[in-house]
């Protein structure tokens, strides 16, 4: 690769986890401005979950992998709020005063866990699954009404403020910037 491309290749590298922070940021401050109807609510918080996924992944996964489990962290990250529809039908699903179904917990991402170890087929897709559900409980800690998190072994919502997960957050694109600078140009990690 020409030295220029090489350059601007590793400025991308660098970028998107910055990229990836500040939207986040934008979207939470955009989130934090007035009460949103749900739909609103779900089309600001989704794109912030998935970013909060790619981040975990790009500080964490060598490219191989993150290539490989990208796809099923992004999912994870996005579908366990699918648990929500019941809510919206009418049906009681929840664990706790803050209206979070009981999936909103470590639980659903131990079965998750204990299902890629025991279907070896499906082991790459449940443990990225069970990744993406992690992803999505490390930010509903902070940016929501708390979760059941040891549900059943405690019913109580656990709820966590910003600061936490905003440093979560910086110190995940740090990590992910760094990967990227030590892989070279192009950054062979999660470039998904």
């Amino acid at each position: 690769m020409h030295p220029a491309g090489r350059t601007r290749s590793a400025l991308l590298g660098v970028a998107r986890p910055v990229a990836a922070l500040a939207v986040i940021l934008l979207l939470d401050v955009v989130l934090a401005a007035r009460d949103w109807p749900v739909p609103v609510l779900g089309a600001l918080d989704e794109p912030a979950h998935l970013l909060t996924a790619w981040l975990v992944l790009a500080a964490c996964s060598a490219r191989t992998t993150a290539l490989r489990l990208l796809p099923w962290v992004l999912a994870g990250a996005v579908l366990l709020d699918l648990d929500h529809v019941p809510l919206f039908l009418g049906l009681d699903v929840t664990a706790t005063q803050s209206g979070r179904p009981v999936t909103h917990s470590l639980t659903t991402v131990a079965v998750l866990l204990a299902a890629s170890a025991a279907v070896r087929p499906w082991r790459t897709a449940l443990a990225g699954l069970a990744l993406g559900a992690a992803t999505q409980l490390l930010r509903d800690l902070s940016t929501g009404p708390g979760v059941p998190l040891v549900w059943p072994a405690l019913w109580a919502d656990v709820r966590l403020p910003y600061l936490p997960y905003l440093l979560a957050l910086l110190a995940l694109a740090v990590a992910a910037t760094a990967r990227r600078l030590s892989a070279g140009a192009g950054g062979e990690a999660a470039d998904g």
